[in-house]
């Protein structure tokens, strides 16, 4: 019987051993002995507390700079916050307990220095999701190939700013002409949607079904927005087949 071949990387099983309670202690220590900082930060996004929970004590541990915006937007959220303060204490060599703009006002603009490399990003992006970028700038576009010979188009746009004044990104999709009638039935996925919202815009002065989500560019990490194109394109696509049975956008 031949060999099975072991995984060329296995800082991806470890990620998938965070969710178990029987494995998840060895592979954090085995992450954090990886310095696998880019793997941890995508964690902050999964929808598993546990998972979160880890990547948060080993970014602590790892006293990674690059954590600190993303750990910031967790308290704005009210995730683990004791956790959180305590791997911000860490990293910082300040303390500013659980109170998100205590910490933005402590660490002033050291909370937002690690600038988001857009050419890079999107280059590992694509290369995360096999699919070639289109586009220059602030602005980019992938389309994924789906299911049943479909497609869907996914659209960055960088440089855009909150109400504070810090840089997000954003990530948006099409999905058909909006009904009132489909109103409800579309908006209600948004209760069950990991990532990104359905909302109602209008796009050449008529109202279409999109799907929208914005990132702190501080925070962004080329697998998470990787996993976030993927699952917009899916939502986005099932919707326009609902509505339209074509597949335009």
């Amino acid at each position: 019987m031949a060999a099975q071949a072991s995984d060329p990387n296995p800082v991806t099983q470890w990620v998938e051993q965070l969710h178990w309670p029987q494995t998840r202690r060895v592979a954090r220590q085995k992450l954090v002995a990886a310095r696998a900082v880019d793997c941890l930060l995508d964690c902050l996004q999964s929808t598993n507390e546990s998972v979160v929970w880890a990547a948060v004590v080993s970014l602590g541990e790892l006293r990674a700079p690059e954590a600190v915006e993303p750990l910031i937007d967790l308290l704005e959220r009210g995730v683990l916050e004791m956790d959180v303060g305590e791997s911000l204490a860490q990293i910082t060599g300040k303390n500013a307990g659980t109170d998100a703009r205590q910490w933005r006002s402590v660490l002033g603009s050291t909370a937002v220095a690690n600038t988001l490399n857009v050419a890079d990003c999107v280059s590992r992006t694509a290369d995360y999701l096999g699919v070639e970028a289109v586009g220059s700038g602030e602005s980019y576009r992938f389309k994924l190939p789906l299911p049943d010979g479909r497609a869907q188009k996914v659209a960055l746009f960088f440089g855009r700013c909150d109400g504070e004044g810090h840089e997000l990104v954003v990530i948006y999709s099409e999905c058909g002409p909006a009904s009132p009638k489909y109103y409800e039935s579309v908006l209600r996925k948004n209760l069950s949607m990991p990532f990104g919202a359905f909302a109602v815009r209008d796009i050449d002065g008529t109202p279409n079904f999109v799907v929208v989500d914005t990132m702190a560019a501080a925070a962004t990490t080329p697998g998470m927005l990787a996993r976030k194109i993927e699952q917009i394109a899916a939502q986005a696509d099932q919707v326009e087949k609902q509505l339209t049975q074509e597949d335009r956008r």
